[in-house]
């Protein structure tokens, strides 16, 4: 095989792996999280995947179990509820009453089982599609 050619298949190689991280890193990006109201509407379709859910963490709800290590509270989405249990460190932010994003799969008993809890900055970020609450 000659050089050019080499060189030809070398650089299309390149150039196909970067276009493919382009577009994965558009979609990640695209679809950074659903809010609660879209999560409880699909939850048939987001049942057993690994999701990020934004809504507001109710100050109400928050119950911890320092035994367990627990924290348990509901993500609200206006008048939708989402009952979350996160295990883990417990954010040094003001978190009750605020913006919040967790990552995880809804559990059998009905309660998000969150694996990683963000408080979250209102400038950056955004709801995946066009929904704006």
């Amino acid at each position: 095989m000659s050089k050019n050619i080499r060189l030809h298949i070398g650089i299309t190689v390149i150039v196909a792996s970067l276009a493919y991280m382009v577009l994965q890193g558009a979609n990640n990006f695209s679809s950074y999280f659903v809010t609660v109201r879209t999560y409880v509407g699909n939850i048939a379709k987001f049942r057993h995947d690994l999701v990020r859910v934004q809504g507001t963490l109710t100050a109400r709800s928050v119950r911890y179990d320092p035994d367990s290590g627990s924290l348990r509270f509901d993500l609200t989405s206006g008048s939708v509820r989402l009952p979350v249990v996160y295990h883990g460190a417990i954010p040094n932010e003001r978190f009750k009453n605020a913006s919040a994003i967790v990552k995880g799969r809804m559990g059998a008993n009905g309660v998000f089982q969150a694996e990683k809890l963000e408080i979250q900055c209102p400038d950056h970020y955004a709801p995946a599609g066009s929904e704006a609450e």
